[in-house]
């Protein structure tokens, strides 16, 4: 009784963790985004395109759209809640999500680990490593699609191999859903499908379970494989990717094929930023090994190396499947060199997880009964320490000169957040930055201002002022400028700088960063002169400059001082 109900424990444990470092507002980067869309239920690029006349559609969801960081599944769950909750501050209710899919996933790695490794103490220890390792515990407080990503496909792998060791097509039925789910709220849940190949291929287990001996025995192969069975299964799939389906369709009703199509495969990111030469492999082997340490620490990471060399031996089927699902996502998130890189190294994790639990139940088993105390205090250690750590980790860092620009960490307007403490420590209990900084700078800016941000290099302060303009109406006649539709990586400064010259000296106009690939800031120093103000900075004509620089106690930007 008591296993069974430990699964359940672990997960209200960690829901109350997770609540409990919970961010409770708006957020920054891309999970502002996610709110925006969450509450309004339209993706954001669909919202901003008004010149569009969509096809009359009547019901929910009209404008939520299938690119690549469109998260249907997603966006409906959440949109969902809220209006079941309509009292409840919609930001935290958005963000609670994540810790919610959160504890659950860690729940669900539990569950996978203790019936392959038949060791509970082992596979709390994954669960638990994983719940406050940096990059899934920084998804389960903030908002973001990660956590639904990560209980969808454990489900998936869960029940796909409780199909295989005792063959209940429930199961199989059960795996294909999940994997649907998983696939409408990310397509990355699709590697899944390569990393099964993979795990076919890979050699035979040494030893099968009596569960999958006897299943064998009753059905045979021809049984495991019945065509009846797998239509069933691929109309499951289809029935949990139905979310994603839909939408689709309905976007074709008005954009045509190209315009939908490239898109939902993320054509633009992958133009732009796959790591095909040797330097930028090597480069993002770097960045992995990196993050790998910061989830797990040094003596973690060796555990999982262990686990690895270990489990092959002690826990044939367990190390299969995990090595496959490892392989192929840790490929993706190596090439895949995006600015955000670090989370889509998180289903890697999981599986380096996963090795540690191999890792430590073959270790339980060496040291037996006498050393198992001394063995429970020191995964626990390695659990325990890594909190304290993430939270001083800013500070040491700063104090060995270490900058947000080494992380790539972008500044926020002229310089009001703490970019290192924001990405390196997971807790956000209390952290209202991101509301208080839009709220108060648009409240600063004089009558009529326009606002620079062009949306993919100044992501944060662009969804920030976009969200307090389409959800809570603050200061409509600030007009936030950022090229939603434009590709990014063909984006020509040329247009901020014709920008500026069309409505600088009649309305004010503001830069949400210094960027010279973007908007030209040296040209644009040279031109006029460019002050921190409210937060931003301001673009004023040279026959204001005597009044503009005293005005904020600074002179003028020079274009010499530009990065």
């Amino acid at each position: 009784m008591r296993t069974r109900i430990f699964p359940f424990v672990l997960f209200f444990l960690l829901l109350a963790f997770y609540a409990f470092t919970l961010q409770p507002s708006l957020a920054w980067g891309d999970g502002i985004r996610l709110q925006r869309e969450a509450i309004s239920a339209e993706s954001f690029i669909l919202a901003e395109m008004v010149e569009v006349s969509f096809a009359p559609d009547p019901y929910p969801f009209a404008r939520l759209g299938v690119a690549a960081w469109d998260h249907p599944l997603y966006v409906m769950v959440g949109h969902t809640l809220v209006r079941l909750l309509p009292t409840a501050d919609p930001l935290w209710l958005v963000n609670f999500l994540s810790a919610l899919f959160g504890a659950g996933a860690a729940g669900v790695l539990y569950l996978w680990l203790v019936r392959r490794t038949g060791s509970p103490m082992a596979a709390t220890f994954a669960a638990l490593a994983l719940a406050v390792s940096h990059t899934f515990w920084w998804h389960a407080t903030t908002p973001e699609v990660y956590t639904l990503f990560a209980i969808l496909q454990l489900l998936t792998i869960f029940l796909y191999d409780l199909y295989q060791q005792r063959g209940r097509p429930a199961a199989l039925y059960g795996a294909a859903f999940t994997l649907g789910l998983g696939a409408a709220n990310h397509l990355l849940a699709l590697l899944l499908l390569p990393a099964a190949v993979l795990w076919a291929l890979l050699p035979e287990p040494i030893a099968r379970s009596r569960a999958a001996g006897k299943a064998l025995r009753q059905g045979g192969r021809r049984r495991l494989w019945a065509r009846r069975r797998w239509l069933l299964a691929a109309l499951f799939f289809l029935l949990g990717f139905s979310p994603y389906l839909i939408q689709f369709l309905r976007m074709m009703r008005t954009f045509p094929p190209a315009r939908v199509l490239g898109p939902a495969v993320g054509a633009t990111f992958l133009r732009g930023s796959l790591a095909t030469t040797p330097g930028a492999l090597a480069e993002s082997i770097v960045a992995y090994v990196t993050f790998l340490v910061y989830q797990f620490n040094p003596a973690g990471v060796a555990l999982g190396v262990y686990g690895w060399w270990a489990g092959r031996r002690s826990f044939p089927t367990l190390w299969k499947q995990a090595a496959a699902l490892y392989a192929v996502y840790l490929a993706f998130g190596v090439v895949y060199a995006v600015s955000d890189q670090f989370a889509f190294f998180l289903p890697a994790h999981v599986f380096w997880a996963g090795a540690m639990g191999m890792g430590a139940a073959r270790w339980l088993a060496r040291v037996g009964n006498k050393g198992r105390r001394w063995a429970a205090a020191g995964l626990a250690l390695l659990v325990v320490v890594m909190p304290p750590l993430y939270e001083v980790a800013p500070d040491l860092l700063r104090a060995a000169g270490v900058t947000e620009e080494a992380f790539g960490i972008p500044q926020i307007g002229s310089g009001v957040r703490d970019g290192l403490d924001y990405y390196l420590n997971p807790n956000r209990r209390g952290d209202r930055a991101a509301y208080a900084f839009g709220r108060e700078t648009l409240q600063a800016l004089p009558a009529e201002a326009v606002i620079i941000a062009e949306w993919y290099t100044d992501t944060d302060e662009f969804f920030v002022f976009r969200y307090f303009a389409a959800i809570e109406g603050v200061r409509p006649d600030v007009e936030v400028v950022g090229w939603p539709t434009v590709d990014p990586f063909a984006f020509d400064a040329a247009m901020a700088v014709a920008m500026v010259e069309e409505h600088v000296g009649r309305r004010p106009v503001y830069l949400a960063s210094l960027s010279e690939e973007f908007y030209g800031a040296s040209t644009l120093a040279e031109r006029y002169c460019i002050v921190p103000e409210d937060n931003l900075y301001r673009i004023y004509v040279r026959e204001e400059e005597a009044t503009a620089a005293p005005k904020v106690g600074r002179p003028c930007v020079s274009p010499g001082s530009l990065p």
